[in-house]
């Protein structure tokens, strides 16, 4: 799977994907190689600290998925926020997480959605985001 997080049209390689389970929570963290745009470095940042997944173990998550519209909705199921981090911390929304094939202490995933970066133009507001990539997954 080639490992990659686009905004819009703006494409950035996955350099570090982390998936772990702490305190009965699962959070993935994923970072991108910076590239410059319009005079300016782009670095994005994907995060979500605390998901509640019906799964024990890693294993356990393959297959699974969480979509939400808003985390203000009443029926967010999490009791953390997404986020993603361009020019600073915007919470992602219209939003769908899949994990795919869990193996050899790896696994893959696939998110999309939207985000605001409040930059210019196309990348204000509602911003299209999709993620691809096989994220190590840690223990504690």
């Amino acid at each position: 799977m080639n490992s990659y997080l686009a905004l819009r049209d703006r494409k950035f390689d996955v350099t570090s994907a982390v998936v772990r389970k702490s305190d009965g929570l699962w959070r993935v963290e994923i970072e991108t190689a910076p590239k410059e745009f319009d005079g300016e470095t782009w670095s994005p940042a994907l995060a979500h600290q605390g998901l509640r997944m019906p799964a024990h173990a890693p294993a356990g998550l393959a297959g699974a998925t969480t979509s939400w519209r808003s985390s203000s909705d009443a029926a967010y199921p999490h009791p953390e926020l997404a986020l993603m981090y361009v020019f600073g911390h915007h919470a992602v929304y219209d939003a769908t997480l899949t994990f795919g094939r869990f193996s050899e202490g790896h696994i893959e995933l696939v998110w999309i959605g939207l985000c605001d970066v409040f930059w210019a133009d196309d990348f204000m507001e509602a911003v299209p985001f999709e993620c691809r990539c096989v994220a190590s997954v840690m223990h504690g």
